[in-house]
């Protein structure tokens, strides 16, 4: 016999997974330090391309005067702010990344909690109605 209950937190539980909690169940299958280091890597990553590709086009504005001016430039200089200018933007990148994807992975385990509580519950009723079957099949025998 079908239980009004169990299809009502079976309804819940599919709403959860297709819309409510469909980014934080695909996320929630990482430990805490894999997730904060992962997004972390993939933040540091993106910048770095990002700061590489500026660089390029930076470069690419200004072809005309580092062509004529090849010799007398002064690449130490250039060097240190290159290299400087990626320092002063790569070190807050990793901060804030990590705090971010940490408190993110905290947010996220708080909000699956509710739904492995009624995955849990679906898993009672299924238990239940297996005991029963049993129960009932030896009472029949």
């Amino acid at each position: 016999m079908v239980s009004e209950k169990k299809v009502r937190l079976m309804a819940q539980i599919a709403l959860d997974e297709t819309k409510r909690y469909k980014r934080e169940i695909s996320e929630g299958g990482y430990y805490k330090s894999d997730y904060v280091r992962s997004r972390t890597v993939s933040a540091v990553w993106n910048v770095t391309v990002s700061y590489l590709l500026v660089l390029f086009l930076f470069a690419m504005y200004h072809a005309d005067y580092i062509f004529v001016n090849v010799v007398h430039l002064n690449y130490e200089m250039i060097g240190f702010a290159v290299f400087g200018i990626f320092i002063g933007i790569f070190v807050p990148t990793i901060f804030f990344s990590f705090f971010h994807y940490r408190k993110k992975y905290a947010r996220n385990s708080i909000a699956l909690r509710e739904y492995y509580k009624k995955l849990k519950a679906l898993d009672e009723f299924y238990s239940r109605s297996r005991e029963e079957a049993e129960d009932d099949t030896v009472a029949g025998a």
